[in-house]
């Protein structure tokens, strides 16, 4: 049998062989189509199988005459993205180097300049590994070169790519105005093909070169979310595509250099990829790097890595939801414009639209850019969406809170933390340290909020935006009844009072717990003792009575005497029970020390003593349990409070009205459900409309809101349909 698993064994291994080896060499036969770069040897550094290893991906930009280039552009590298496969750390690399970076530069014939670090392309690889072997003190094992063309026909071929473009990009150019590349693309997770994420990648005007770089790994990143998974499953047809995209060095067009990267690769599967920022200095027209910042960024892209913070990003999340520091974090109550126009949005998508009631400081001077649209999955079905691109108050840099009711994008697959906060529950997707996006599912749909491109909100920050995106509650009457949207109260809520950890009441409770904890075992092993001792003296007693043994201070035999009164008190007095003769063998039977009253007495103290400290804690419980919940507790107060939800509208001019009434109510104990505007023209006054079967629950309420003299009625269809629907009183100042 051993002999037979053995065999099986090896004949699996040599199978995995035999597999591994021909999709080498079909990959190998792939990337001969484009054939080798021009490297010379000893240039790149060499790494044997599973060794840690870095590839330098370079995007070339080079392209024909076009109607706004009056010349063919030179061979420029549009992006150089390094990648470390590291087998001994648990993440994949990911750096970009900023084509912008001014750097001392020798072209092949000697010749010696500073210039960006891009134009070292333009002399050759050879040049661009030097320049960066020695400016930044890194050496390359394997560089990969793409086009713009291949590009976009290698995302073609693949099927295009799910992704987020973070803004509005738009650029047509003009007779007059500047000429550059052409660009017409929306915000939101959409789906993006050939000339579209052409656009999105190069794109290079109107922001930061970090910003640019961010937007290629971010676009990387979605590649590999999408299509990672399946690769397995279609590793010929990848293998053909990325064979006729890229060009690679002479070593990837060898077995045994495809191996010894698929060493790598094999030994770093499962890990997850992290982004390091190079640090940089942004300047007008290039950008600078000391000599420390550089060893820094190379440092960190070889060695550096923080792990998730869960347990800190559940404390931060608690926090936010307790509304405990929210005040501090740089955010500010969303204007009213910018709800207003979500308002208007919310009518015409067919599921709730949820909208931040706060929002970034530094770009809160810069109106969100809002849009619903379509969005089709893979199998061509068309999902409802909605995007607001909100500004972090950086070059470039914008943040994106969305919703669609395709639940099952890739973007959303294997989230790295889940946090349970109030009702909610926040799935969490990490770059690195950093949250890349929140979301969460609710209203048949799933909302999340993205990060800017190189993370420029704090995680708490990002956690404090999602607990303020909050649902509109839209409904349409009838008639030429308008669309009414009920907006709830907006802005960063101020930190609550805190509830006393401890107080005297609950220390006393405890204190007497621990006594009662403490006695009853104590009593208990009294009472069994006392119960053995008893029962032993019962036995003998039994026996004397059985032989008719004479005992002392009896008159009569034992076996005469009723049992009871042989083992009264009152027949020896003090002194110890008289034994008795058997053989040699005398017992003396001797009264108890623990008397029967102090027995009692010390079991009722333990019993008070208990039913105190289940009273204490008890009430202490109820009252921290009503501190925490002040409507619940003022409820619980007053019984004649409605126990059904109320919504508050307020239809006058006065600003603010229906946010003072439903303070008022929920002081009372009232839960209020809804607080918004309606236009509807009424009478004066107060009113408290009821649903079918509340009119006992708006009584209630009248006699709560009895020196406003309210009117009690049942509810119109109007106002029903401006209320939403969730509550079942509406109260309505006239």
């Amino acid at each position: 049998m051993l002999l037979g698993c053995l065999i099986v064994l090896l004949a699996s291994a040599g199978g995995s062989a035999v597999f591994v080896l021909e999709q080498v060499h079909n990959l190998r036969d792939a990337l001969n189509v484009n054939g080798a770069l021009k490297v010379e040897p000893g240039t790149l550094a060499t790494a044997t199988w599973g060794d840690p290893q870095t590839l330098l991906l370079v995007g070339d930009d080079q392209r024909s005459l076009t109607r706004y280039y009056h010349v063919a552009v030179p061979h420029l590298a549009n992006e150089m993205l390094l990648v470390r496969l590291d087998p001994s750390k648990p993440y994949i690399s990911m750096m970009s180097i900023p084509r912008e970076l001014k750097v001392p530069i020798v072209r092949p014939n000697g010749f010696a300049y500073v210039d960006r670090i891009n134009s070292a392309y333009t002399s050759g690889i050879p040049t661009v590994l030097k320049t960066i072997k020695r400016d930044l003190g890194l050496s390359i094992n394997h560089v990969i070169v793409i086009t713009f063309g291949r590009f976009k026909r290698a995302i073609r071929e693949m099927g295009c790519v799910y992704s987020t473009v973070d803004r509005r990009y738009y650029h047509v150019n003009v007779p007059g105005s500047e000429q550059y590349q052409e660009i017409n693309l929306q915000p939101g997770y959409q789906k993006l093909c050939g000339d579209h994420a052409l656009q999105f990648v190069s794109y290079r005007h109107t922001d930061t070169s970090l910003v640019r770089d961010a937007r290629d790994q971010s676009f990387l990143l979605d590649v590999k979310k999408q299509y990672g998974p399946t690769l397995g499953d279609k590793v010929s047809k990848f293998e053909r595509i990325f064979g006729k995209a890229v060009q690679t060095d002479p070593e990837l067009h060898s077995t045994t250099g495809i191996l010894n990267l698929l060493g790598t690769l094999i030994s770093s599967s499962g890990r997850r990829v992290r982004q390091v920022h190079f640090q940089v200095n942004l300047l007008p027209t290039y950008d600078t790097a000391s000599h420390q910042q550089i060893a820094s960024s190379v440092h960190a892209f070889l060695y550096g890595g923080s792990p998730i913070p869960k347990r800190h990003t559940a404390a931060v999340a608690n926090v936010v939801h307790t509304h405990k520091g929210a005040a501090h974090l740089p955010l500010v109550p969303t204007p009213a414009l910018y709800l207003g126009h979500a308002r208007h949005e919310a009518s015409n998508l067919p599921f709730p639209i949820e909208f931040p009631r706060a929002e970034d400081r530094g770009g809160s001077a810069i109106a969100p850019f809002l849009r619903g649209y379509l969005i089709h999955g893979p199998d061509g079905a068309a999902y409802p969406a909605y995007v607001a691109a909100f500004s972090a108050g950086q070059l470039g840099q914008f943040y994106d809170v969305q919703g669609m009711t395709w639940t099952t994008a890739p973007q959303f697959d294997s989230p790295d933390q889940t946090v349970h906060v109030g009702s909610r529950t926040y799935y969490l997707y990490y770059e690195g340290s950093n949250l890349r996006i929140v979301a969460w599912y609710e209203h048949g749909a799933v909302y999340w909020i993205r990060n800017s491109l190189t993370d420029a909100v704090g995680n708490g920050e990002m956690l404090a935006i999602a607990e303020q995106t909050q649902p509109f509650t839209a409904a349409v009457g009838r008639g030429p009844t308008r669309v009414r949207v009920i907006l709830k109260a907006a802005g960063v809520p101020a930190p609550r009072a805190k509830v006393a950890k401890h107080n005297l009441r609950e220390t006393l409770g405890w204190i007497a717990a621990l006594v009662s904890l403490v006695s009853v075992p104590l009593l208990g092993f009294f009472a069994i003792r006392r119960i053995r001792e008893t029962s032993r003296l019962r036995s003998r007693l039994e026996e004397g009575a059985e032989t008719g043994v004479r005992l002392p201070g009896f008159s009569e035999p034992l076996g005469s005497v009723p049992l009871l009164a042989s083992v009264g008190p009152s027949s020896y007095g003090s002194g110890a029970l008289p034994g008795r003769d058997v053989g040699s063998e005398r017992t003396v039977y001797r009264r108890s020390r623990v008397r029967t009253p102090a027995t009692i007495l010390a079991s009722l103290v333990v019993l008070a003593a208990g039913g105190a400290a289940a009273y204490l804690v008890f009430e202490s419980a109820h009252q921290t349990k009503s501190a925490r919940h002040p409507a619940r507790a003022a409820k619980a107060a007053r019984p004649n409070v409605p126990t059904v939800p109320v919504a508050v509208l307020n239809a006058t001019s006065t600003p603010g009205a229906a946010h003072r009434l439903a303070v008022s109510l929920q002081a009372m104990g009232v839960r209020v459900s809804e607080v918004g505007n309606v236009t509807e023209t009424r009478p004066p006054g107060i009113e408290i409309l009821y649903t079918p079967g509340d009119q006992r629950q708006a009584n209630r309420l009248a006699r709560l809101l009895s020196s406003r003299t309210p009117t009690v009625s049942p509810i119109d269809p109007v106002t029903a349909a401006a209320a939403g629907g969730g509550a079942s009183l509406v109260v309505v100042i006239t």
